[in-house]
């Protein structure tokens, strides 16, 4: 229900700061981190900011699509968790730890409540087929105009390196339409297989976001199941590399910045099968 990036950014410092008090080695769990949040994404039209662009592309309704893309959620989370128990057996804590972290700072409850109560109507909104843009927006300006935190406290926490990649990517990505450069790839997207394959491969050279920007077009308003594939391949394609999803850059920089590495082969490891196994179950299930 909640954007994958958002979650990898609140959960990478809370998990990181258990696995060191129970002396776990941390990489099996970014990989979970990482995963998790692109494959949770898949299930609703507000999971991730492709499934988003698809949304207001073709006009799927959020419960329609939640309910043919749920069951390859939870069918992709079980296959990562057993993918990760074979590639890291040992990770239970050898050493029981007598002393977890706890959080210091208390709640604002005035603060709380309001974001609850504001974040239940959202999604409210999107069951019922609000556009998921014009509520979102709604939301946040209702959060804004009341908030107690300072704008500069908030710009400090923006990654501005994300933002400039992302620029670029984008930049290359209106390059690519203009040159007509999609051109081959416009047969290949009429089948289920070579949509998947095509989705796979480009959400992996120019990351998922901007790979949708660029299918799109190719794409009738009223191919749903096109639509479908494209929001599932875009999304599970994401975990083959570190470079697919935002979500797997933001684990990496989290984990970085508390002295942990997450490298480029050590996720390959994991994210290869991971990626093959679940766009099989796509394209059984929506083909």
């Amino acid at each position: 229900f909640f954007l994958n990036d958002t979650l990898a950014l609140i959960f990478t410092p809370l998990v990181l700061s258990l696995t060191q008090a129970l002396r776990l080695n941390p990489i099996p769990y970014l990989l979970a981190i990482a995963g998790a949040t692109n494959i949770g994404s898949v299930a609703t039209l507000s999971g991730n900011p492709q499934n988003i662009l698809i949304g207001s592309f073709s006009g799927i309704h959020y419960l329609d699509f939640m309910r043919v893309m749920t069951p390859i959620a939870v069918t992709g989370l079980a296959i990562q968790v057993i993918l990760l128990c074979l590639l890291y057996p040992n990770v239970r804590s050898i050493v029981p730890c007598e002393h977890l972290p706890t959080g210091k700072k208390r709640i604002f409850k005035p603060l709380y409540n309001k974001t609850l109560i504001i974040t239940t109507g959202l999604l409210i909104a999107f069951a019922v087929g609000l556009p998921l843009a014009e509520s979102a927006l709604v939301a946040a300006s209702l959060l804004l105009i009341t908030r107690r935190v300072k704008p500069q406290r908030i710009l400090q926490k923006v990654d501005w390196n994300l933002l400039v990649m992302f620029s670029g990517l984008f930049i290359l990505t209106k390059a690519t339409q203009k040159l007509n450069l999609l051109q081959p790839f416009t047969y290949a997207v009429n089948s289920a297989a070579g949509l998947l394959g095509v989705t796979a491969i480009l959400s992996n050279l120019i990351s998922n976001v901007p790979a949708v920007l660029l299918l799109h077009p190719l794409i009738a308003k009223d191919d749903t199941l096109s639509w479908l594939l494209l929001a599932a391949a875009s999304t599970l394609a994401g975990n083959l590399t570190l470079f697919g999803a935002v979500a797997n850059l933001i684990v990496v920089e989290a984990a970085a910045e508390l002295g942990y590495k997450l490298t480029f082969w050590e996720h390959l490891r994991f994210g290869v099968p991971l990626t093959v196994l679940t766009l099989l179950v796509v394209y059984l299930w929506i083909h």
